[in-house]
């Protein structure tokens, strides 16, 4: 899960800060105009990568102990996303039963 993680959310996070150093040395350089927006919608496409990869590293982990996950996770992916998937309707079930039982 950690290497996931390190790969899927550390590398856009890690361009996410470096599209910083990039602009402000464009900019300060002379080397052409670069819109405010540019910057901020570079960065915040960087983090919400990262943001996505965070998320997709720790579904793509094995839940079961005695389980070693695949190198990329896609079938333990699959599989947690469905768990969550019953979870959440499980709960909403259960919510709407008891609105209705008061």
């Amino acid at each position: 899960m950690v290497r996931r993680i390190a790969v899927f959310s550390g590398t856009p996070t890690a361009l996410g800060v470096a599209s910083f150093f990039v602009s402000y040395y464009v900019v300060s350089q002379g080397l052409f105009k670069l819109p405010n927006t540019a910057v901020l919608l570079v960065s915040l496409g960087c983090f919400g990568l990262g943001v996505l990869g965070l998320s997709y590293g720790v579904l793509s982990a094995s839940w079961d102990e005695e389980v070693i996950g695949s190198w990329w996770g896609g079938p333990e992916f699959s599989i947690n996303i469905q768990r969550l998937w019953m979870a959440w309707k499980e709960s909403r079930l259960q919510k709407n039963n008891q609105s209705k039982s008061e």
